[in-house]
This record gives structure tokens, sequence and C-alpha cells, in this order.
């Protein structure tokens, strides 16, 4: 987010896409895809697909939390 200014952008840094167990169930989320010309990156459109695979548990992925990563001020 470097460049962005105001104060909607003066926060640590977040995840963009993420997954976890939820109960017995899966939850996968994006924040990405809020433009149209993002559908159309092949980088993107296997994010969502690997996403929508592991949430119905047809791909495996290592999920587990980098809280560390997360909590590093930049």
């Amino acid at each position: 987010m470097k460049g962005m200014q105001g104060d909607a952008y003066r926060r640590p840094p977040y995840p963009a896409t993420w997954a976890r167990m939820h109960g017995k169930g899966r939850a996968f989320y994006t924040s990405l895809g809020h433009r149209e010309d993002v559908w159309t990156n092949p980088i993107f459109q296997q994010v969502i697909l690997g996403g929508l695979s592991w949430a119905l548990g047809h791909a495996d992925a290592d999920i587990t939390p980098n809280f560390a990563q997360l909590t590093q001020v930049h």
C-alpha cells in the first residue's frame, strides 16, 4: 500500500485472502476482485479456483495462521 495517502490507508498490514476451519466447515475469503479487470488475471483465477477447491474439500492446503508476519510494523 506504499504511496496510498489518507486516513483510510493508515493501518497495519492485513490479509487480503485467507482460509480457516469453522467448526466442521471451511471458510475462504478474498477481498480481491473488486475491479472487473482483475477477473481476467490468471493468477487471480488460480487463487479463486484454489480457494473454492479447498473450501469444497477437494484440495489440501496449509492454512496455519501467520500472526507473527501480520503483526510486524513496517
